[in-house]
């Protein structure tokens, strides 16, 4: 049995989580999420190189492109778990699925089968079920806003994803480490200007920065390397099980660790979200750029 993708899909899911019991500003997590990340990747980037005669093998530049959209994904994603919570926060990115399969279209002319027009106006129905149902977990928050950071993460999480995709193709591959050192540094500098704008630039203090310590390890490094080195040893069918499962999970670890509030419209509309994505996802992964939506997590 291959455990790697499962225990990477687990980690993975705990992501909202961790922002959560952090709980602090928006900026700021986004940006010490990859900042405490940075250090454990270049040992890893450095070690991996080893005796390589390439320079610059180190830095991947269209990977640090994609790192800067991943930077945008990062506060959109970490402002919509603060208005609904770790939960409905981590189901919607899960749209990047129809967003792949989009810009598969677009920019590849690709033709994924009809489930996936299908999967597109359930996947609507779901969001509005959430934006029209849904609750905040502060008290002041707007679902609709939060929602709508949800979508956001969403859109571009599917689009760095193709350019990583391509930066792939383009730089001659790279081990997963090294593409997640640039990816992370092109987080790292949109996060930080953020962050920067906002003044919350520094330290959370404690616990608060344990817990993000937890998150860029744990959920961010490690389990993103395990799901990426090891999720095409999985059956299709199982590929799809481990992309639904971080979602799911996250549902189930806001509402028993966070109380967070999960009720029947709640669930009803993350299971409409899911249903389309499911559908989304069985129609374009045989296409070309299908391989992308299984190779990460949310966030």
């Amino acid at each position: 049995m291959v455990v790697r993708p499962w225990l990477g899909a687990v980690l993975i899911s705990f992501s909202g989580v961790w922002v959560r019991l952090a709980d602090v500003e928006v900026a700021r997590s986004a940006f010490l999420r990859v900042a405490y990340a940075l250090p454990l990747l270049a040992v890893l980037v450095v070690v991996r190189a080893g005796t390589g005669d390439d320079e610059r093998r180190w830095f991947r530049p269209v990977a640090f492109a994609a790192g800067l959209l991943f930077g945008v994904n990062l506060v959109a994603w970490h402002a919509s778990i603060q208005i609904i919570g770790a939960g409905l926060g981590t189901v919607l990115p899960n749209l990047q699925v129809v967003v792949v399969g989009l810009l598969g279209v677009v920019l590849f002319r690709e033709r994924p089968r009809a489930g996936f027009w299908v999967a597109l106006p359930v996947v609507l129905v779901g969001i509005w079920l959430l934006s029209a149902l849904g609750q905040p977990v502060i008290a002041d928050g707007s679902v609709p806003v939060g929602v709508g950071f949800g979508v956001l993460a969403g859109v571009t999480y599917g689009t760095w994803l193709v350019v990583l995709r391509f930066a792939r193709g383009r730089d001659g591959g790279g081990s997963a480490p090294e593409m997640l050192w640039s990816l992370t540094l092109g987080g790292f500098v949109v996060t930080g200007a953020v962050a920067l704008w906002e003044g919350v630039a520094g330290p959370a203090g404690w616990p608060a920065d344990g817990w993000l310590l937890v998150l860029a390890v744990g959920s961010q490094v490690v389990g993103w390397l395990l799901l990426t080195s090891s999720i095409h040893l999985l059956p299709a069918a199982a590929t799809s099980v481990a992309l639904l499962l971080q979602p799911v999970l996250a549902l189930v670890w806001g509402a028993v660790l966070l109380s967070e509030p999960v009720r029947a419209p709640q669930v009803a509309g993350a299971a409409i979200v899911l249903l389309g994505v499911a559908l989304a996802h069985r129609a374009v992964r045989e296409v070309r750029v299908a391989p992308i939506v299984a190779e990460r997590g949310a966030p």
